[in-house]
């Protein structure tokens, strides 16, 4: 009897000490989209790629155009070319495929492309602006933890450092996955 009593107050013990570490660890979340389509510069920046990728578009429907009628043209007129002609010809219109398929991979890839990289160059500065900002009223607020809440994921954009378990899980993996003998 005394046993099982002695059993459920270190249970009762462990759960109150879990309860009050839960509590000393605030957690929060942001909607990054809606801070950035508050702020008037991150409105301005989309002004300017919105103008930049509208540039981009008319170039490609211009080359587009452009294909299209040399290959009408093709069309109305290969049955009375000479094989050479014709060949040159296929060569040519290939040749702008590929050169409008190069401008689009150039201009729009989402990783390489100028849009994407311009995309991050002109948002860095404003990301990290908003960021320590986070930081500051985390911090002011006693939240250990920031989440941004996304439609498809969640995403850590502030933690008390005093929580960080990188190198403790470094150092066991190191030794092999096992505990430490401190």
């Amino acid at each position: 009897m005394k046993r099982s009593v002695l059993l459920f107050l270190c249970i009762l013990l462990f759960v109150a000490v879990g309860v009050l570490n839960a509590q000393q660890q605030k957690i929060a979340f942001v909607n990054s989209e809606k801070i950035l389509a508050e702020l008037p510069e991150a409105q301005q920046i989309k002004k300017e790629l919105e103008s930049r990728v509208r540039a981009y578009q008319d170039t490609l429907e211009r080359m587009s155009r452009e294909l299209q009628e040399q290959y009408d043209s093709y069309q109305k007129k290969q049955a009375l070319m000479d094989p050479k002609a014709k060949s040159d010809m296929e060569k040519s219109l290939q040749e702008m495929q590929l050169r409008i398929r190069e401008f689009q991979y150039q201009k729009f890839d989402t990783r390489e492309g100028e849009i994407a990289q311009l995309r991050e160059q002109l948002f860095a500065p404003l990301q990290e602006k908003v960021l320590n900002v986070i930081a500051q009223v985390a911090k002011e607020d006693g939240f250990s933890y920031v989440l941004d809440k996304m439609d498809n994921a969640t995403i850590v954009l502030y933690a008390d450092q005093k929580f960080d378990l990188t190198y403790k899980v470094i150092d066991r993996l190191k030794r092999g996955g096992t505990k430490s003998t401190k």
